[in-house]
């Protein structure tokens, strides 16, 4: 029965410790260009307590609140609520997703949606879409403005004549 118990508070202090290695969060201490990164998990007598390398994850920065009733995940390393992180969940019927494609990166918020897929870039905005691909440049809608000049389909040329002459600029 003593053997038994010794046992059980073995398994138990060996759960507790890959319960608290199962997610360590830290500053960034050391970068190389192919082994990632390593994390400074703490300091020691001799230095910095630092994680193995793990590989590079995202590199860009965003900045995309949450908004109310969107689902969300809590992680609390220590088991204290007051040091939690909140990661982003899945989608839910009053947030639902903005693409069915899974090929595709999309982006909508504010009124602003834009999509990368099969080599295009498209932002749309109200009732201006711009479309950016290999085969070129289209923009559908609204109003196309160069330092306050109208150079869209439906711009005007004054100083008009017959003949090899250029076109003034843009008049309105």
């Amino acid at each position: 029965m003593y053997a038994a118990l010794i046992d059980m508070k073995a398994d138990l202090e060996m759960l507790k410790t890959a319960f608290g290695n199962s997610i360590r969060i830290g500053p960034v201490e050391m970068i190389d260009a192919k082994k990632g990164y390593r994390l400074k998990l703490g300091e020691g007598s001799d230095g910095p307590f630092l994680s193995p390398w793990y590989p590079h994850p995202e590199t860009g920065k965003t900045s995309i609140p949450l908004k109310k009733g969107q689902i969300v995940g809590v992680v609390n390393p220590s088991g204290d609520m007051r040091q939690g992180l909140v990661f982003r969940g899945g989608y839910s019927g009053e947030h639902k997703s903005p693409n069915e494609n899974m090929a595709a990166n999309v982006f909508e918020d504010a009124g602003v949606r834009i999509e990368v897929a099969d080599g295009a870039l498209v932002i749309t905005v109200g009732g201006v879409t711009f479309n950016l691909s290999g085969a070129g440049l289209s923009i559908t809608g609204g109003r196309v403005e160069h330092d306050g000049k109208n150079i869209g389909s439906n711009h005007v040329h004054s100083g008009i004549l017959r003949g090899g002459a250029n076109t003034d600029p843009p008049a309105n």
